[in-house]
């Protein structure tokens, strides 16, 4: 039998590791591993387990207007979509404090006239390039020349090799790990409903389930934090979706069916009449931390993770914080490169 002394010394060793437990998930909590806090309103990330569903992140590049893909004088940095795409990768695969889980791979969806320079570097940074052709339709004419071959976006959903993936556009500043949004509850699979009066002659055939959700449009930059759930009009520049052949035909139809959508936003605005609120296959909301559109440094400041704005550009109407803090960023990925490729040098 155990003496007294004995009892009582393992009494005391399990009540210490349990104190020690506790604090340590205190900490955690307020003071993750990233090294950025979470702040007021922020969720708690999710680790993704081993054996979980095949799931990645991934943006989309378009070749520049009248550029030479393959001119050796071209300095790619002019390009702020490929650079943010740099950006974005450096974010998402290396940095202390916004990187993710490193089992997520990085699709860069890539029009073919990317040219081989900016797809080697990408590479190099490591994102996984995926190469896809155009899609357009005569019909359809963007409201802005940087927009025209957005279309190519909806090829995401031909990757059905991954059960979700996490679109981010290029544009988009991350400051703190995105694991948890594929264990966001609104990324659970949805039957897709029947009401007969939403089901079209003129549009192809709908699949049995499907998972899109993402964020409202707020409309500027003096939305509330947390914005308003009630919202309907969906920004795809962050989204989460179940990739289907299906879906993708789907839209595809769409397409073949002029003033089916407003064009003016290609892409944008096809995502919302097809998972229009009162439709068949609406979409739902993520948590709201996950990505704020027309950000702030209000809204930073509340917990918001990821920020999508074109910080590269001078608009005036970016929050200067926020640039500023993407400025760093810019200056943390050029360096972390540079140090990289000094020491495989052996310099």
């Amino acid at each position: 039998m155990a003496s007294s002394s004995t009892i009582k010394t393992t009494s005391l060793c399990i009540f210490l590791f349990l104190a020690s437990a506790l604090i340590t998930l205190s900490f955690r909590s307020t003071h993750p591993g990233s090294g950025v806090s979470q702040g007021k309103g922020a969720k708690p990330q999710s680790a993704i387990a081993p054996g979980a569903p095949k799931v990645a992140f991934a943006t989309f590049l378009a070749g520049n207007a009248g550029q030479d893909p393959d001119d050796p004088t071209v300095d790619d940095n002019v390009d702020g979509y490929y650079l943010g795409a740099r950006v974005l990768a450096y974010q998402l695969l290396h940095s202390t404090s916004a990187s993710s889980n490193s089992s997520i791979p990085f699709l860069v969806v890539c029009t073919t006239d990317i040219s081989a320079r900016k797809r080697a570097r990408l590479q190099a940074d490591g994102a996984t390039v995926v190469l896809v052709e155009k899609l357009n339709a005569d019909w359809v004419t963007p409201g802005s020349d940087r927009w025209r071959d957005v279309l190519a976006k909806l090829r995401l959903f031909q990757l059905t090799e991954y059960q979700k993936i996490c679109f981010i556009d290029a544009d988009t500043l991350v400051t703190a790990p995105l694991d948890g949004v594929f264990t966001d509850e609104a990324t659970l699979t949805q039957a897709t409903l029947g009401d007969p009066t939403k089901i079209l002659e003129d549009e192809g055939a709908l699949p049995r389930t499907y998972m899109f959700a993402t964020h409202a449009d707020y409309f500027g930059y003096d939305h509330p934090y947390p914005p308003s759930p009630d919202l309907t009009y969906l920004n795809c520049g962050f989204f989460v979706f179940t990739p289907s052949t299906t879906l993708f035909n789907y839209y595809i139809s769409l397409l073949g069916v002029p003033g089916k959508f407003d064009p003016g936003f290609p892409e944008q605005n096809l995502l919302n009449y097809a998972h229009r609120r009162d439709g068949n296959m609406p979409w739902k909301l993520l948590w709201y931390g996950w990505n704020v559109n027309w950000p702030t440094s209000r809204d930073w400041r509340g917990g918001a993770r990821s920020f999508h704005a074109k910080y590269w550009d001078g608009d005036p109407s970016h929050d200067p914080v926020m640039k500023a803090i993407w400025r760093e960023q810019r200056s943390e990925m050029e360096g972390f490169w540079r140090g990289r490729e000094w020491n495989d040098r052996g310099l």
